[in-house]
């Protein structure tokens, strides 16, 4: 390795004409003033100490415009919050020309839906509502693309027929 080094050095040499090439030689900057005692003192912040802690923070990956569309659906209609398997049926009004239902949802709360009525995550919407029960059609697309609609069927509990 040192021997194709000195090679090197010597075309070099050859090639500037048999003298070696001119360095400059850099001055060393003037000294700078010393600082107070004072500020000597004083303990430096090393910058590999320092840990983030992320608690109570948002996360910086996540856009602005999800967070406000997100918490705006959230709270635009409460029977889109959950599963249709957490839902109750506690009542059913019918015999008349539009029959309503009365649902319990996973947090107890009870809502009223009629024909129609958008109910679960999945956006089912009610297609009947019978004397004892209450179909939901629900659609999706398969992984293939194929529209698929699932009926769900809520019955109104023993307990309840008879009140």
């Amino acid at each position: 390795m040192i021997a194709v080094l000195n090679q090197i050095a010597i075309l070099l040499t050859l090639q500037t004409g048999g003298e070696p090439p001119a360095v400059e030689q850099i001055a060393p900057p003037p000294a700078k003033e010393t600082a107070p005692a004072a500020a000597a003192d004083s303990p430096v912040p090393d910058a590999m100490n320092y840990t983030y802690n992320p608690f109570g923070k948002r996360d910086p990956f996540r856009p602005f415009i999800l967070d406000k569309s997100a918490d705006a659906d959230r709270n635009a209609d409460p029977l889109l919050n959950f599963d249709l398997s957490k839902f109750q049926l506690t009542g059913i009004l019918y015999g008349i020309s539009n029959p309503r239902a009365l649902v319990r949802d996973g947090e107890g709360k009870g809502h009223v839906i009629t024909r129609g009525t958008k109910i679960g995550r999945n956006r089912g919407s009610v297609l009947r509502i019978l004397k004892n029960e209450v179909v939901v059609a629900e659609e999706f697309r398969d992984p293939l693309g194929k529209l698929i609609v699932s009926e769900y069927v809520m019955k109104l509990s023993k307990g309840e027929k008879g009140k």
